[in-house]
């Protein structure tokens, strides 16, 4: 937190020529960066609005790897509910993740990958 008494970077350069202002633009003040009061973390990029996730292709991934996991688990002859069981997960969660709602985190893949007894690069074949 500034002092109240400090002086503002536009304090500084008011009334007075370019030429005597300081360097690396005090005159101007910065962008106030967002404030995410969500708990969520952030990159820089996203912060200050230069950033957009390509949101098409995550859609896509997420489908993909949903609907590659409801073939294993039928496959396997699971239920949702029993899938879940094994994965600490409920099946109501697992549906989400089969229709792509949900992005499947990395440990939670490797979960299923092995609850399913098949290997976690299948998930991503189809994808190229």
């Amino acid at each position: 937190m500034v002092p109240h008494y400090a002086p503002t970077p536009n304090a500084v350069c008011a009334g007075s020529s370019l030429r005597s202002c300081p360097p690396f633009g005090f005159a101007n003040p910065a962008p106030k960066p967002t404030v995410v009061t969500d708990g969520r973390q952030v990159d820089l990029e996203e912060a200050l609005g230069t950033y957009k996730r390509n949101q098409l292709n995550e859609i896509k991934l997420n489908r993909l790897i949903g609907q590659r996991l409801c073939l294993k688990r039928q496959e396997r002859g699971l239920s949702l509910p029993q899938l879940g069981k094994r994965v600490a997960r409920s099946g109501q969660q697992i549906q989400k993740y089969e229709t792509g709602h949900d992005a499947v985190k990395a440990a939670v893949l490797f979960q299923l990958a092995d609850a399913l007894n098949t290997p976690l690069l299948w998930f991503y074949e189809g994808l190229v």
